[in-house]
């Protein structure tokens, strides 16, 4: 086989890996790209979510994978703005409830 196919072979591979729900351990490896002994670690410490659903074997829904991923977003801020990068979209808000008052329920 030629290196070129190869090469679109292992991509295929990646796509449908993303597309699967229940991933074991290799897999996750694979789609996370840490090792194999780190994600035991990771484990062992409960550190990740994962599922051992006869005892054995560990299981990990790619969707909790994801968002446990994306925890602990670091924010940057612009130097040009001195702003969050990301919270632009909060300057277009119209201040609605600058003349509202609290309400005090007994």
């Amino acid at each position: 086989m030629s290196e070129e196919i190869q090469k679109e072979l292992q991509e295929i591979k990646k796509l449908l890996l993303t597309k699967k729900n229940v991933l074991n351990m290799d897999e996750l490896a694979k789609y996370t790209g840490y090792s194999k002994s780190h994600i035991y670690k990771l484990t062992s410490q409960n550190l990740i979510p994962y599922f051992k659903p006869s005892g054995k074997s560990i299981f990990f829904d790619r969707v909790e994978i994801d968002n446990w991923l994306l925890q602990n977003k670091s924010k940057h801020i612009s130097q040009s703005t001195g702003k969050l990068v990301g919270d632009e979209w909060m300057d277009n808000i119209p201040d609605y409830w600058a003349d509202v008052k609290t309400i005090k329920f007994p």
